[in-house]
Order: C-alpha cells, then sequence, then structure tokens
C-alpha cells in the first residue's frame, strides 16, 4: 500500500515531518473511490491512477522471445520513452523536468560539431538559462494539451445529436 492510499484510507502519515508534510500537500490531488485511486484533474474528471501501459507495451513488444529479461530492458525503454516528444505536449517529459533537450549518449561518443565545440562556461550559462525558462515551457505545455483535449473533444462530439425532452415524452420503449 503506498503512503497516499494509506492516508486516504486510514488517515497514517509517515513519522518523519518532512515526509508527511510533502505527503499532505500531493494528497489533496488524489482520492479513493470504489478501492480505487483516482487523481483529480485540472479538465475537472478524475483519472485513474494506473501503470503506464505505454511503458508496459513497449516492454512487451521488445521481450516477446525472452521474457525474463525485462529487467535488462527497462532502462532502455524508459530512456526512449522519456526522450520521444508527445503529441499532447508537444515537448519530450526529459525537456519539462530538466530544462533542457536530452543528449543521447551515443552522441557522446561520436565527435559531432555540437559536441566538439562544447565549453564548459557557455554551457553552465546555457543550462541556467534553460532552467530560468523551465516554467515558461512547462506552461507552453500546459496550454499544448488543453488545446490537444479541446481539439480531441470535438472530434468526439462532432457525431452527437442534441435531443430535447419534455415532460411526458416517451425516452424508453
Amino acid at each position: 500500500m503506498t503512503p497516499i492510499v494509506r492516508y486516504l484510507t486510514i488517515n497514517e502519515l509517515p513519522e518523519d515531518k518532512n515526509e508527511a508534510r510533502r505527503l499532505l500537500a500531493k494528497a489533496v490531488r488524489f482520492t479513493i473511490h470504489d478501492g480505487k485511486l483516482l487523481k483529480r484533474s485540472f479538465s475537472g474528471p478524475y483519472l485513474r491512477c494506473s501503470t503506464n501501459k505505454t511503458v508496459i507495451n513497449i516492454i512487451k513488444k521488445r521481450l516477446e522471445k525472452a521474457k525474463g529479461l525485462w529487467v535488462d530492458e527497462l532502462p532502455g525503454v524508459l530512456w526512449a520513452y522519456r526522450t520521444t516528444a508527445k503529441t499532447s505536449i508537444g515537448e519530450t517529459p526529459f525537456s519539462l523536468a530538466y530544462g533542457t533537450e536530452e543528449v543521447i549518449p551515443v552522441k557522446c561518443g561520436i565527435p559531432s560539431v555540437r559536441y566538439m565545440w562544447l565549453d564548459e562556461d557557455s554551457n553552465r550559462e546555457l543550462l541556467n538559462h534553460s532552467l530560468d525558462a523551465i516554467d515558461e515551457l512547462r506552461d507552453k505545455a500546459h496550454l499544448r494539451t488543453a488545446l490537444y483535449q479541446k481539439k480531441v473533444a470535438q472530434h468526439y462530439n462532432k457525431n452527437i445529436r442534441v435531443r430535447t425532452f419534455k415532460i411526458g415524452d416517451w425516452v424508453l420503449r
């Protein structure tokens, strides 16, 4: 049982004050309904907390023959997932977390123009600038997500016919 579930079900907090404070701040965004952990979304409906199906599906595809080697494949799958731009946000999860573009390890060993002209001072300065602008990047991603959700809703709702009923109308036959 995770600490959030433990707190929401039996109101039990960790003994460490800092962990308890962090848990209380996180728990505000969650609720339990019918024994399932749900997260409050910004757009309104609750989201079901579950395993990341995308990561599990990638692991299944990569391990069709060797079932017991998932532990060895997991870092590569997570790296691929974190460094692939998502359609809904237009950014990679890595760039939203760290504020910078990732450099794939293979690119470090192969001399490229970008890597050959690396200067530690300018790199630190650019990284600090990126970290200063990370909030703007996250705000843009949030706006793109809202726009994406609006487009999905419009696509879904385009075939819905609005029906109005009056008192006394037969609805079910």
